[in-house]
This record gives C-alpha cells, structure tokens and sequence, in this order.
C-alpha cells in the first residue's frame, strides 16, 4: 500500500513540475515569438549637410554716393542626400543671395532706421535659395555674420 501511495505522490509531483516547465516554455519561450513587435520609435531626422557661403558683400546706395557697405555671412542647410545637387549651385546661389540684397537694401525692406534686420534678411536669402535649389532642397539659411560699415 505504501509502494501505491508513493507512487502517486511520484507522479503527481512529476505531472506538477511538467506542467510548470511546460507553462514557463510558453510563457518565455514561444510567448515572444507570438508577441507583436514594438512600434517604432520616432524616426531621427535625417542628416544635414552645412554649406557655408563666402562673404557676400552689398553696398547701400543713397541718392547721391554710397552710404554704407553690408556684409553677410550665410550657411544653407540642405539634406545630405542632396549635397552635391547644392554645392553644383553655389555660383547661382551667391547671384540670387547679391540680387535678393541689393533689392532689399534699395527698397529698405530689410533696414529698421539705419539698422539691418535680421530676420528680414533670413527670410529673403531661404526665398531665394528655396527659387534656385527648388522646394524641399533648403531646410533653412542661417545667418551668421551680418555687419554695416558706414562710409
């Protein structure tokens, strides 16, 4: 009669210990396998490429004689994916940022009394990079450097 018992107790505690092996293996083992993959995480954006222009250097006219000289040093922030579609463009990029100056200049859009306006510039030069690279090209030009030297 004991030989039984032990027997059963045998089994059961071998019956037991498959069934918490066999739930652990599901459990760890084929339960992320089955699971979804996570969501993907915010995508980074992708790498910028800084061109940096040579000073470009504007004078102000007045009625009679030039009354001061602007200069301006701007870097274009384009993808890298399209870096060299922008350095093949810099001589276009340097006769639109001179043209786009002069204008402003003349017709004082960009001058706050005798003070150049910052924004107002860099709103002009990403204008006229965004016409001669074309939509989607230029993230944006920074201005680093601007100077008045009046005469």
């Amino acid at each position: 009669m004991k030989a039984i018992i032990l027997l059963i107790l045998g089994l059961l505690l071998l019956g037991g210990a498959g069934y918490g092996g066999w739930m652990l293996y599901n459990t760890y083992i084929v339960g992320e396998k089955a699971a979804e993959p996570p969501p993907p995480k915010d995508v980074p954006p992708p790498p910028v490429y800084y061109l940096r222009l040579n000073p470009i250097v504007v004078p102000m006219v007045g009625k009679e004689k030039v009354e001061q000289f602007v200069t301006v040093v701007a870097t274009i922030e384009v993808d890298a994916a399209k870096q060299a579609h922008a350095q093949g463009n810099v001589p276009r990029l340097i006769d639109a940022f001179i043209s786009t100056l002069y204008g402003a200049l003349d017709d004082k859009s960009v001058m706050n009394g005798g003070v150049v306006n910052i924004p107002a510039v860099k709103q002009k030069l990403s204008a006229a990079a965004e016409k001669v690279l074309g939509p989607g090209v230029s993230q944006g030009v920074l201005v680093q450097v601007v100077t008045q030297r009046n005469l």
